[in-house]
């Protein structure tokens, strides 16, 4: 038992490595979420500097998996979590929070979120990417298989700063 238990661990930690996904004993895939990026330099999420998002974002998103391959984005969720100081009725100061979510087709963030988002990105503010399409850009099967259904990538959260 000790043994079949060793050998699925060995053949888990050898199919994440893999870019195939793994069949259980039962025939079902495990899932793979390949990494995303935000712009061409791969920045994979965190805090990040106001002039560096509004760089980065200009480029876009882009993905790969731990083996190297690389997926094209053809579409994401765009949630941006603007931070905002009110003053209420009789004076008190609240901190509330302005959300911004559009689903965006491709790499890029849409004309109407590029209109606003540069000049209204501040320190404290947080964007999440979420819901990401990505589909596979090179064959796997050197020519001889399918490209594949798009799949969705992992989530991609930063927070901005000064």
């Amino acid at each position: 038992m000790l043994a079949a238990t060793a050998l699925n661990l060995m053949a888990q930690q050898k199919a994440a490595k893999g870019a195939k996904p793994a069949t259980s004993a039962t025939g079902n895939k495990k899932i793979v979420y390949p990494t995303v990026y935000l712009g061409q330099y791969e920045f994979p999420g965190g805090a990040i500097k106001k002039a560096d998002f509004d760089k980065l974002l200009r480029q876009g998103l882009t993905s790969k998996d731990s083996s190297g391959n690389k997926y094209k984005v053809v579409g994401f969720e765009f949630n941006y979590y603007e931070r905002q100081l009110y003053e209420d009725s009789i004076g008190n100061l609240n901190v509330m929070t302005d959300i911004l979510s559009e689903y965006c087709p491709g790499d890029t963030i849409t004309g109407n979120v590029a209109y606003s988002i540069f000049d209204r990105s501040k320190p404290g503010d947080t964007v999440y990417f979420d819901r990401i399409t990505v589909l596979l850009q090179s064959d796997p099967n050197n020519g001889k298989g399918t490209m594949g259904e798009p799949i969705l990538g992992k989530t991609l959260k930063a927070y901005i700063t000064k």
